[in-house]
């Protein structure tokens, strides 16, 4: 039985968010280098720098985590698994998607929580004073679609570990050479 994989299912559209972040990671350097000859060439920092610094690397770390659901590219402890057999790794796979399916869910949700009470509130930048709510409610948009993805992921688990299946070699799956063994 032929399992779809939810990395080849979901891997433009989440590498094109990720790819988005790491703009954001390298616009962010190239300003804190800007900043940083600023201030020892002429004595004049970038305000914004400081200031806004802190609110885009927040969304730029929270864009990478839908790629690296969709590829499966977290951590995972698979020594247990490799021990009880190809069975049992299969329903622990399953189990830790569920977890980690429940783990972002209860992320977005607290987030989307913050974002509304800074929204709310009306917290500004320390120097620019900009609102810090649009920032926040990106950081939990991009924590909200990691649910979506990690769905995908659960019910591919649950269809291999009903079907006995190991990730298909040729196809990229997860570490292939525990596959076999």
């Amino acid at each position: 039985m032929k399992v779809f994989d939810s990395g080849k299912l979901l891997a433009r559209p989440s590498t094109a968010v990720a790819l988005l972040g790491a703009a954001g990671v390298l616009l962010v350097a190239l300003a804190v280098i800007t900043d940083v000859l600023m201030r020892w060439l002429f004595n004049l920092p970038i305000l914004a720098v400081d200031d806004l610094g802190r609110y885009v690397m927040a969304v730029v770390v929270s864009s990478f985590f839908p790629a690296g659901l969709a590829r499966d590219q977290f951590v995972t402890i698979r020594f247990l698994g490799k021990g009880l057999g190809v069975r049992a790794r299969l329903w622990l796979d399953c189990f830790g998607a569920i977890a980690t399916l429940l783990a972002f869910a209860i992320f977005a949700w607290r987030i989307f929580d913050y974002a509304i009470e800074v929204s709310r509130s009306g917290l500004a930048t320390t120097v620019l004073e900009l609102p810090q709510g649009p920032w926040w409610w990106l950081v939990a948009t991009l924590f909200a679609v990691c649910v979506p993805i990690q769905v995908v992921v659960v019910i591919e688990r649950l269809a291999r570990a009903i079907s006995g299946a190991p990730p298909d070699a040729a196809a990229g799956g997860e570490q292939q050479a525990e596959s076999v063994a």
